[in-house]
């Protein structure tokens, strides 16, 4: 038995906030994959490396009644979604697992189940749908497919802080800022596929959740975007990442003036997906 799925991770939230009073987010599927391959074997695991991963497949496993098959199970992830950065690379994993679990023991594929067992893990992305989706992260009480994704360019700016998302999300945190007035803009931006529209939106919800998350290089990222003439900013609402939505080129030698103030910050470039399952 053996099974392998490659799966996106996500460039933070396009938004997050307070809606309709719940907390719910619409993720940036990105080109950066995690594969994870599950497999029989009779050696011992270390599950502590992926313990999320384990612990989600034990839970399915268990629902099925196929928990006797969990010591013989063993899961190796090779990703690029950066770690504790805000980009779904635990979502990805349990997604990934999921669809190599499905398909191992020819199940089929239910929606429902794969959420339940995701937020009972940790606040879940919502690139496990299909078409980007307002998504109750916390509960999975709501979810609201607003379309496919556009395609655009995202220059990423990488900070070095490690966030756990459970321990980020148990915290006394201020509560996130009401998004109402940007759902109706977000979805016309998608439908017509408007990116300017859309990195308003997420400009927006980063701005208005600050006191929540503190991000020291936004005032830096801002001027940056303003320079390029790009659409927006977008980031990571519970980890250390912005970015700036752009098309066409950028010009390495922009960033050489803000050398010293970007020191220990990585960039690179990634692009949204229309497209991830």
């Amino acid at each position: 038995m053996e099974k392998i799925t490659v799966y996106p991770g996500s460039f933070g939230e396009i938004i997050q906030g307070k809606f309709r009073e719940k907390d719910i987010l619409c993720s940036c599927p990105i080109n950066l994959y995690t594969k994870v391959r599950v497999y029989e074997t009779l050696e011992e695991k270390n599950i502590n490396m992926h313990y999320k991963s384990y612990k989600f497949m034990l839970n399915i496993l268990k629902e099925w009644g196929y928990d006797k098959y969990f010591h013989n199970l063993s899961i190796d992830i090779k990703s690029q979604v950066p770690r504790g950065k805000g980009f779904a690379s635990s979502t990805a994993d349990l997604a990934a697992v999921y669809n190599c679990l499905i398909n191992i023991f020819q199940k089929q594929y239910n929606q429902k189940e794969l959420i339940d067992n995701c937020i009972k893990i940790e606040p879940t992305d919502s690139i496990i749908f299909d078409e980007l989706t307002l998504f109750d992260y916390r509960k999975g009480n709501y979810r609201k497919s607003i379309g496919k994704c556009p395609q655009f360019n995202i220059l990423v700016f990488e900070g070095n802080k490690v966030v756990n998302t459970v321990e980020f999300n148990k915290k006394p945190l201020p509560p996130l800022s009401n998004i109402e007035d940007l759902i109706p803009i977000l979805k016309e931006g998608i439908k017509n596929k408007d990116i300017n529209k859309i990195a308003y939106c997420s400009t927006e919800s980063i701005v208005r959740n600050t006191n929540r998350l503190e991000y020291s290089i936004l005032p830096i990222v801002l001027k940056i975007q303003k320079e390029i003439g790009a659409y927006g900013i977008i980031g990571a609402h519970s980890g250390d990442a912005l970015g700036i939505i752009y098309e066409g080129d950028i010009k390495d030698g922009i960033f050489n003036k803000y050398f010293n103030i970007l020191k220990g910050i990585k960039t690179y470039k990634v692009k949204s997906l229309d497209k991830w399952i």
